[in-house]
Parts: C-alpha cells; structure tokens; sequence
C-alpha cells in the first residue's frame, strides 16, 4: 500500500469513528426520550486489495455498514397483547370501582329502603285502620320506589360516562390509526431506498403500543416493512398504508348506550364490533359498561317489576277501608325494561291511603288486616328470580361486588406483567449513560489512534518527497 493509499484508508477509519461518536451522541441526546430506542453504528471491514505478484491482500480498513436499532423481537412481540391486557382491566376496575349505586349498608340505600317498606306494613298490621300509619305505609312505598329510581339512574350515569370516554378514545385510536398508515409507506419507501429509518420506527412503535393501549390491537408485519394492525377478534385495522375507521352509534336494544361501528379501508359495508372483538381501554370500558354494570342494572329492573307484581297483586286481592278491592301500589309497565328507573307509587295511593287493602273480605271492616298479613309475608316470597326480594337485592350487590374485586386483582396482575416486559425491553432498547460514556471514550481513542496515523504517513511522505527531490 503506498501513503497515499494510506491516508484514504485513515481517512475512511476517521469517517467510521466519527459516524459512531454521532450515533453515540444521539443515544445519550435521546436517554429520556419516551419510546426511543437505542441506535447502534454497526462498523464493517472493508474488502482487502490485491497485492502485486499475488502476495495476498492488504486490508482497506473500515467502513459504516449501517445503523440499526437494538430491539428484542421476543419482547416485543408479548408487548401488545401485555398493554392491551394491562389498559383493559384497569379501565374495567377503575369504572366499577367509581359506581356507588352499591354503597352497601349506607344509610338510605335500596336495602335499607326496602326493610323500612316493610317495616312499615307490619306496623300497620297492628291496627290497620289507624291513618297516621297508612300514611307512613305510602310514604315508604313512595321512597323505595325512589330508591329504586336513584340506583337505576346511578348505575345508568356510569354506564352513560364508559360512552363519553369511549367515545373519546375512538377518535385517538381513528388518528393513530391513520398515522400508522402512513408511517408505513414512508418506511417502504426508505427502507426500499436502503435507508434504516430509525426515527420512522421509533414513531411507529410508539403509536402502536397506543393502538394496543387503547384497542388491543396487535401487529402482524410483512416482507416489505409494513406492520398490519389487528384487533383481538381478527378485524384488520391497519393494511399497509390503508387504515379503517371507527365511530360510535345508538344502540336501542341496550337502552341507547353506543356501539362501535368499523368502516373498511376498502370502503366495503360498516358493522358493528362485538365487545369480544376489543382490548385495551376500549374493551375493558365496554366489558364493565355491558358487563358487572349492565347486568346488575338488569337485574336490578328485573327486580323491580317482580316485586312491584308481586305486591301489586296481593293488593289487589285484598279490600280497602271503604270495602273496595285493591287496586295497584307501584306503577310499572308492561315488561321489566326500565323497570327500576320508572317504577313510581301508585297516584291515588299516594293522594288517599284508605286505598291500600289491608283487609280479606269486604265486610271485615277496618281492623282486618289479613290481606295486609300477606302482604307482609311477600318479603319471603320467591320472585321470578327464585329469591325473595331482600336476598334477590343481596345477590345483585354481591355480584357486583365479586366483578369488581375480580377486575382489581386482574389489573394488578396484568400491571405486574406488563411492568416485567416493559423493564425487558428497557434493558435491551433503554439507553444506559454508563455504557454510551464507555462508547465514547473508545471511539475518542481510535480517532486519536488514526489522527496520529495521519500524522505518521504525512511525515513519511514528507521524507519520501525530500529524498527525491
């Protein structure tokens, strides 16, 4: 190799050093760069140069074969289904925990309503003509139907603010979705080009750990460096640089709360999503709006029109104070739906107690209170749902008592989980200061290194022109 040979390949060496000394200085730029992955300058030897009469090669030093960035795929392929999991269960546990229709033993509650009710029908059965206790009677009809109608409209507000933070939600997800698309042609058209958009896929990492976050979506790439988006139930969000839509619609059999409707990339029919089709914080949203929360809200109407039946007709099978047959004590309609949000007393009850049938026959007079006994007995009597009313109501807080507890300790769990892959992945594409500084001070002293190289072949070539001349 002659010096002027020399100097090129020093020269090339310089350049290599200082492509890793740049990378370094944007890994240590970056430490505290959310979703930033740490880049690494991969350096290659360069192909040696045949020596005269072959005598074997002499080595052309090195070059920047590329910059890429250090991610662990295995870690990153649990990643997605961890965070969808992990921002599932805590959106579920955190709107169940919020509901306070079930405060249980709380001083006017459904419970404590419903024991006053018929406390106050027993102490009518002690003397059943007597007008200031028919009076308190109503009364108390009158508050457990109020009861009833808080507790439906706290359990529905609940469920009405899930729809507000869904809603919400579906226009962060139709943006990152849109952004994902985009990002993937940019990085074919880099990638394509030879380029490693390093930037690019940091931007689309973090967009898909959102997607995950906030839908359960999970990624399926393909051989051109797109990554497709896909939701739990196998519907294609993402397809290259194509992105479907989401948006929200009334759904009336489900007292009008909101459905999530997919519209294809391809622009082909929309239909409504299932909750079994979501993750993330959509899913979970949706599974404790339609879950712990829709079920006990039906349950708790169910409850309300079997008893509000059952009392209504052991009314009607007794007499009032003016030897007329009982008429209704609670208004409902004709099915259990909405039951509990409209049950109401009776209006004539209300404005004339005499007409609440304490008596079994017409001619008994007013301190009969046989039908009133009865009434009275209904407190154990089975319901449609097999129990009677006071453990049909300690079933249902029971219940959603159970599925919140159940949804806390799975969000713990998946919390614990995701924070296990998030601190593997730390520890492959985190930056450590510590290990760029060592980095750095080695390329500080290969560029010293080859600086005095430089140094060296000037001085030689000076001497060889100084012989020659």
């Amino acid at each position: 190799m002659d010096l002027i040979s020399l100097l090129n390949n020093t020269a090339n060496g310089l350049a290599a050093v200082q492509a890793k000394t740049s990378t370094t200085s944007n890994n240590i730029a970056n430490a505290n760069t959310p979703g930033y992955a740490r880049q690494q300058a991969n350096l290659a030897e360069a192909a040696g140069s045949p020596l005269a009469g072959n005598r074997g090669y002499i080595g052309n030093g090195v070059y920047l074969a590329s910059v890429t960035q250090n991610r662990d795929q295995f870690v990153e392929s649990q990643l997605p289904t961890a965070f969808s999991n992990s921002s599932s269960s805590t959106a579920q546990s955190g709107a169940l925990a919020a509901v306070s229709a079930f405060n249980n033993g709380a001083a006017g509650d459904l419970t404590d309503a419903l024991g006053a009710f018929y406390s106050s029908l027993t102490a009518l059965a002690q003397n059943p003509g007597d007008t200031g206790l028919r009076q308190s009677a109503v009364q108390s009809a009158a508050w457990l139907a109020s009861t009833f109608n808080s507790t439906s409209q706290s359990l529905e507000q609940a469920r009405t603010g899930i729809d507000a933070s869904v809603t919400d939600t579906v226009q962060q997800v139709n943006s990152d979705l849109a952004q994902v698309a985009d990002l993937n042609r940019r990085i074919s058209v880099a990638e394509a080009s030879g380029a490693e958009p390093n930037d690019l896929l940091d931007q689309r990492h973090n967009l898909m750990d959102q997607a995950a976050q906030l839908i359960g979506a999970t990624q399926v790439p393909d051989a051109y460096g797109n990554i497709s988006l896909v939701l739990p139930g196998g519907t294609t969000l993402v397809s290259a640089s194509a992105a479907a839509t989401l948006t929200i619609q009334g759904d009336n059999a489900n007292k009008g709360h909101v459905d999530l409707v997919f519209t294809p990339a391809d622009g082909s029919a929309p239909f409504v999503l299932k909750q079994s089709d979501l993750g993330g914080q959509v899913g979970g949203l949706l599974a404790a709006r339609d879950g712990a929360l829709g079920t006990a809200s039906t349950d708790l109407d169910t409850l309300a029109f079997s008893f509000a039946k059952t009392i209504n007709g052991q009314n009607q099978d007794g007499y009032d104070l003016n030897g007329d047959k009982g008429g209704d004590v609670f208004t409902v309609g004709t099915t259990s739906l909405n039951a509990a949000a409209t049950i109401t007393i009776d209006p004539a009850l209300a404005s004339n107690p005499s007409l609440l049938a304490a008596a079994g026959s017409a001619t008994s007079g007013p301190g009969d209170a046989t039908n009133l006994a009865a009434m009275v007995a209904t407190q154990s009597a089975p319901l449609s749902n097999g129990l009677d009313v006071q453990k049909g109501m300690a079933k249902i807080v029971s219940d959603f008592g159970t599925a919140a507890s159940d949804s806390q300790n799975a969000a713990t769990f998946d919390a614990s989980m995701l924070q296990n892959l998030q601190d593997a992945r730390s520890s492959v594409s985190g930056v450590s200061l510590d290990d760029e500084m060592v980095g750095l001070m080695q390329s500080q002293h290969a560029y010293e290194a080859l600086a005095k190289v430089i140094t060296t072949a000037e001085s030689m070539l000076e001497t060889l022109i100084q012989l020659k001349s």
